[in-house]
């Protein structure tokens, strides 16, 4: 049977899979769309691997730059585009992160025989090497003019987006525009240039584009992704160098082609918002991921910390929980001594879950949860919930000190690091990080010793050991440790993690304001009857408010049981009738 590899990891992917299927139709047809679409992807920056099957079917490969991982959402425009225009195209793998997966080259074929490479070897491990330009995707859905306005299902995606426009757009009216990180500089494509100039819609372009339609937003939008404001085309659509564009405009809409204009710049403003990523590397660091901060001069916190992975050790050892609870701990430690405070010499925070996985390297909201909880309820734990959040107040807990039989040597204080759990180990796997933190420290320089210092058992040790081998951050020689070539640095930036940081920010942030939102909503006082007069209302108020059915701390626990799972969810049936179509007929809006 065919050996398929999954192109998704996590929801996010850095590889465009396009897989050309001679099924339906014939070798000769995949062949064509398979010219067509290689000349599409390299005029956009794209590097490419191809190979073919004995059946006629091909693959063409697009690895794209590594740092800037693509969900299912960024890549679902593309894909209609394209299987609009290339009718032997076979979309379901990327659109599928769950189960998508594609056959590598070499591999064995339904019909007998194996996928042939297109080319040599070396070229192909260069490409995946070198790998294709940023920018890639947004630039070919540029030029096959798909600037949509994507359809958000849920009122926090909505929320996100809206977030995500503040950030990356300045300006005002017909001076909105991309904001100078995430303009584009390379050159316009000639056939989008030749359009704009002479406004012909001729048969070379019908290849290309749809519709004049697809056409005109076409350059649009690729002179939004260069900064260009509704202010700035006009200007250049009244000289030779785009009379073409607004010949076309005019011709469509006549005396309201401005009106026009603005709409489509709109919609390329909103759509580029959504999908660029700056073009020049981030040079702020995020809060919570791993960057430089950290408290290694607070000794209370360092103390705490030191005690608390010795109780997690001892109560912990050898199970799957214990590596989990670790990051834990520590980014409550960090998060305490960034914005907690020392009562009677006891550190106390009051942090949730959502920011407390940003500290923690990444780790999912849900696993963040579950640890708090296995704290909070085993006996002995360092950590004690002193006030049960409600509304907008979060859990309030005290760090203290855990029932063990000993205390923390000083050498386990001097390892303990009040500072975020790198988020390289999102990737990595938190099962590592021990090993790797003893042998960076010069603490362990064999096997044996870098074993005993973890705490993990031989058959565990090993394959840990070759996770981390093989990611390049410990170097083995013969039973010898030492540091790797590469960095956590080094790691998360080749998996783009800055960006799934930034992602998971704006999301908390919007799943915020819909919940302060709904609180609101739900804790408002009832609107008076309508034939109430003025006066009436203010006294009939004025009796709720002084005479409340329970006291403060009832109701406070009624409402933190009532709202302990968030708003409901509002899924809109359309947005879902329409997607399903989308996802799995392949339809499209018109």
């Amino acid at each position: 049977m065919p050996a398929a590899v999954p192109i998704y990891a996590r929801g996010r992917t850095t590889l465009l899979a396009l897989d050309f299927d001679a099924k339906h139709h014939n070798a000769e047809q995949v062949d064509t769309d398979v010219d067509r679409a290689l000349g599409w992807l390299h005029e956009c920056g794209a590097r490419t691997v191809t190979d073919r099957s004995t059946s006629g079917g091909r693959h063409v490969l697009v690895p794209l730059a590594t740092d800037n991982p693509l969900r299912v959402d960024d890549i679902k425009v593309l894909m209609q585009l394209l299987t609009a225009r290339l009718i032997t195209l076979d979309a379901t793998p990327m659109l599928n992160a769950a189960q998508g997966c594609i056959t590598p080259p070499g591999s064995p074929t339904r019909e007998g025989g194996y996928r042939r490479l297109d080319g040599p070897l070396d070229a192909a491990i260069d490409t995946f090497v070198v790998r294709s330009d940023r920018g890639t995707v947004p630039r070919l859905i540029a030029l096959l003019g798909g600037a949509t306005t994507p359809r958000h299902r849920t009122p926090v995606a909505a929320v996100a987006a809206s977030l995500t426009q503040d950030e990356r757009l300045v300006g005002l009216g017909r001076e909105r525009r991309l904001d100078p990180r995430f303009h584009r500089s390379t050159p316009v494509p000639e056939p989008v240039a030749t359009y704009a100039a002479t406004g012909k819609f001729t048969k070379a372009h019908k290849a290309l584009w749809k519709s004049p339609s697809e056409a005109r937003q076409s350059v649009i939008s690729h002179a939004v992704l260069r900064g260009a404001s509704t202010s700035d085309i006009e200007k250049t659509i009244a000289t030779a160098e785009w009379a073409g564009l607004k010949r076309a405009y005019m011709d469509k809409y006549g005396i309201h082609f401005e009106q026009a204009l603005q709409r489509d710049v709109d919609k390329a403003l909103t759509w580029a918002a959504s999908i660029v990523r700056p073009f020049h590397e981030l040079t702020h660091k995020y809060r919570y991921t791993g960057g430089d901060a950290s408290f290694l001069k607070d000794p209370i916190r360092r103390k705490w910390l030191a005690h608390a992975q010795l109780w997690i050790d001892t109560e912990f050892c050898g199970t799957r929980h214990r590596p989990v609870l670790l990051a834990v701990v520590q980014a409550l430690a960090y998060t305490s001594a960034l914005a907690g405070e020392l009562i009677e010499g006891v550190p106390v925070v009051a942090v949730g879950g959502r920011s407390l996985s940003h500290a923690a390297g990444l780790m999912s909201e849900s696993s963040v949860w579950s640890s708090l909880r296995l704290l909070r309820e085993t006996p002995g734990s360092p950590l004690l919930l002193i006030a049960r959040g409600a509304g907008r107040e979060a859990d309030r807990y005290a760090l203290t000190t855990p029932a063990t039989t000993r205390g923390p040597g000083q050498a386990r204080i001097e390892r303990a690091r009040v500072e975020p759990v790198h988020t390289a180990w999102r990737e990595i796997g938190l099962r590592g990080r021990a090993m790797y933190e003893l042998v960076a420290a010069g603490l362990a320089t064999n096997i044996d010793d870098a074993l005993a210092g973890a705490l993990l058992r031989p058959s565990n040790g090993y394959a840990i050991l070759a996770d981390l081998t093989a990611a390049g951050l410990i170097k083995r020689d013969g039973a010898t440790l030492t540091v790797g070539s590469r960095s956590l640095d080094d790691v998360a930036a080749a998996h783009g993690l800055d960006t799934v940081a930034a992602d998971r920010i704006v999301r908390h942030r919007a799943e915020r304001i819909v919940w302060r939102a709904w609180l609101e909503n739900r804790l408002a006082p009832p609107p008076p009857p309508p034939d109430t007069t003025r006066d009436e209302r203010a006294a009939d108020w004025s009796i709720t408010v002084g005479t409340p059915s329970l006291d403060e701390r009832a109701s406070e626990r009624l409402w933190a049981v009532t709202m302990a799972d968030g708003p409901p969810p509002c899924p809109d049936p359309d947005l879902e009738a329409l997607d399903l179509l989308s996802s799995e007929l392949g339809a499209v809006v018109v």
